[in-house]
């Protein structure tokens, strides 16, 4: 797992900005209940963000409570998405979208 962190912080370090201020309207976590990987991409994600010296609240969403129509219900979990995106480029799901296994 410590690749994926180094990556992380590559990876959010390359879009840093000037000052820490919120993340929250950017970074968005996305999970579903029983996301074994889960635990492990929020340790990353938080560690990356603690290095940055950003602050600690983004966006963290269980895709099981979202209507089915929404997008984010397409990606595979745990995702981190940077203003929409994937933050390691995978492509926004299209309809229909697959149902959890």
């Amino acid at each position: 797992m410590s690749r994926m962190r180094w990556l992380l912080v590559l990876v959010l370090g390359m879009m840093m900005i000037d000052s820490p201020v919120s993340v929250k309207n950017d970074l968005t976590f996305l999970t579903r209940d029983g996301c074994v990987n889960t635990p492990d991409m929020l340790n990353n994600l938080e560690a990356a963000l603690k290095a940055l010296g950003w602050r600690n609240d983004y966006r963290f969403i269980n895709i099981g409570t979202l209507p089915k129509d929404d997008p984010r219900t397409g990606y595979a979990t745990p995702t981190v998405l940077w203003k929409g995106k994937d933050i390691f480029g995978l492509p926004a799901p299209t309809p229909p979208f697959a149902e959890p296994s």
